[in-house]
């Protein structure tokens, strides 16, 4: 009779999990109280961790605190979990190369828009977005000039945010009306698995417009509670990237911070 019950509860559980949307997610407590037993969580979860069907998507299915905790059976697989819940159009706050950001997926429009809800900025003010590889400037309709490339090609990866023309009509809900949008590759590894999975991302800090960005996950909740997943990395406490301007032959420096003396040396070996 018990295994009977369990394997009701199981089959509840399957149907939950089915039915979460892409670009969404839920508890282990959430679906455990949807399938009719909500102190089975911990069930919820073994049963996540062993789940061999494709069909069951259980990376869309992340611990109480909103950490993403393990994928696949591996507490060590938490990024590809977050991954792919960025490429969803899931909201998660995510270690970057520099400090945590509340990132998720540039093509999505809708969950843009609800970055800029969630971090009350200013709706005029484009967003960072990070890239994997240069070639993914294309799939934004940047067209690279040969001294752009050039440039490019010198500073990165680094911490060095990059301001490129972007005329194109269909990415307006990123440039902001601005026909400009900023990149970064970064040369962090941890970041990069994370941005070959997910695609590019935008990535603003981790905090309210003009508030402080997050050092730690126990911060960035103060700001948007259970509103996003978490990727914890323990404390982070880095310079914001160092910002330019390429839209113009002549290179204006917007902001000066991590990596600026790299990109001070080789503009001035380039110029």
């Amino acid at each position: 009779m018990a295994l009977v019950i369990i394997d009701k509860f199981k089959d509840r559980v399957i149907k939950v999990v089915k039915k979460i949307p892409s670009g969404k997610f839920l508890t282990y407590k959430q679906v455990a109280k949807l399938a009719g037993k909500e102190k089975a969580f911990r069930v919820v979860g073994n049963l996540m961790m062993r789940n061999k069907d494709k069909n069951v998507l259980c990376h869309r299915v992340i611990k109480s605190d909103y950490t993403v905790g393990g994928y696949l059976g591996r507490e060590d697989l938490d990024w590809l979990k977050a991954a792919l819940l960025l490429k969803e159009g899931a909201i998660g706050v995510i270690p970057t190369d520099t400090i945590y950001g509340i990132c998720t997926s540039a093509f999505n429009k809708k969950s843009v828009e609800k970055v800029y809800k969630l971090r009350k900025r200013n709706l005029k003010k484009p967003c960072i977005i990070l890239i994997s590889d240069i070639k993914e400037l294309k799939l934004f309709g940047v067209k690279l000039k040969n001294w752009q490339k050039n440039i490019l090609e010198k500073i990165w990866p680094a911490k060095i945010s990059v301001i490129l023309p972007c005329q194109s009509k269909k990415f307006s809900y990123l440039h902001r009306g601005t026909n400009t949008l900023a990149f970064r590759l970064p040369k962090d590894k941890f970041i990069l698995k994370i941005l070959k999975v997910s695609g590019p991302l935008i990535a603003p800090s981790a905090n309210w417009e003009g508030y402080e960005p997050a050092k730690t996950i126990k911060e960035a909740k103060k700001y948007f509670n259970d509103k996003v997943f978490y990727l914890d990395r323990g404390k982070i406490a880095s310079e914001a990237s160092t910002l330019i301007d390429l839209t113009q032959k002549e290179i204006k420096i917007i902001r000066k911070g991590a990596d600026y003396r790299k990109i001070k040396l080789l503009l001035r070996k380039t110029f």
